[in-house]
């Protein structure tokens, strides 16, 4: 199983401009300790109800990492389609493959699922499944074709052309999974058709984390592995899972958890409770980490990818040399 980072570019109210300019170091580090990928994530505001903090901007964030990186493969996880113009989208995305020198870019994309997101760029959130897959076609058209036209009910395009464009396929992850178990999710627990197919279309699947158990993976991966099964081969298709963590250094259980949910509470929404988090998200002692990422190991998962919920870079040096050469 390959092991990516996704970066902790938080923006808080109190975020300094100092303090975001380490970020860039971070992205360095996370190449130096052999990581397989560095991703960001994307919320333009504070989605309450799963998260007490906003991102910085993913894209702008992923650039600035191409800039300082030279061989980590980097990606979106992900990226919310519906909330920007396919046309943007396309360009800033092969402009970042081509500073990060090609062949190194995974766009990850979902559909969004906060409302005050959608109100805010004018989206209506009961459009955003058609949205998104109208944009993921046109976002491939125009990083592979001349002169794009599209008759499309959100995007419609005359002879758009965009330059440079990437020099190879850019695959495309889609994100999610069973709605969210969070406080007010009026969403059922379910994989729905549409879902299905639009992760058949493309290269890969990003496995939600936001309020899963073990039980909702496993049963989402096998849920996917078999559409994709009834409509291609799997051989070029990467099943993946973001996953959260805070990492501490001591075996007495009680203090690591106090310390852990600590952590936590400075990211995700209050509403949630305790018992919410340690079942969805990393907990434990690192031993008890290491048997809880066996385990997603065993649901299929081939990409996992690791958020800490702090800046400090000592939590990388902790998972690189503490966790993962005991997976």
């Amino acid at each position: 199983m390959e092991i990516g980072w996704r970066v902790p570019s938080y923006a808080r109210k109190w975020t300094k401009s100092a303090e975001s300019r380490e970020l860039v170091k971070y992205f360095t580090s996370v190449e130096e300790h052999d990581f397989k990928s560095l991703w960001v994530i994307d919320h333009l505001l504070v989605a309450p109800n799963v998260y007490s903090v906003a991102w910085q901007d993913p894209l702008i964030t992923l650039a600035a990492a191409a800039a300082v990186t030279e061989r980590i493969i980097l990606g979106t996880a992900i990226l919310c389609a519906p909330m920007r113009h396919p046309v943007l989208t396309a360009k800033e995305v092969a402009s970042i493959e081509h500073y990060s020198g090609g062949g190194r870019l995974i766009l990850g994309v979902g559909t969004g699922h906060d409302e005050n997101e959608f109100q805010s760029v004018g989206v209506s959130k009961r459009e955003r499944g058609r949205r998104t897959d109208e944009a993921l076609e046109v976002i491939r058209r125009l990083l592979s074709e001349d002169e794009v036209h599209h008759e499309g009910k959100y995007y419609p395009l005359e002879g758009v052309s965009i330059y440079p464009r990437p020099e190879q396929r850019i695959p495309i992850w889609i994100g999610g999974g069973s709605q969210v178990h969070v406080v007010d999710n009026p969403d059922l627990p379910i994989m729905v058709p549409a879902v299905l197919d639009r992760i058949a279309r493309h290269e890969g699947w990003i496995c939600r984390s936001s309020g899963t158990s073990p039980e909702i993976v496993k049963r989402d991966v096998n849920a996917v592995v078999e559409r994709i099964k009834q409509k291609r081969s799997t051989k070029d298709f990467t099943v993946a899972h973001a996953q959260w963590l805070h990492i501490v250094e001591s075996t007495n259980r009680e203090i690591v958890i106090e310390e852990q949910l600590k952590a936590y509470r400075g990211v995700m929404d209050t509403k949630r409770s305790d018992e919410d988090l340690q079942s969805a998200y990393l907990f434990g002692t690192i031993e008890e980490m290491i048997e809880r990422i066996r385990s997603i190991k065993g649901t299929g998962i081939e990409h996992l990818i690791i958020n800490p919920l702090i800046e400090d870079p000592v939590q990388i040096k902790l998972f690189a040399n503490e966790i993962r050469p005991n997976l």
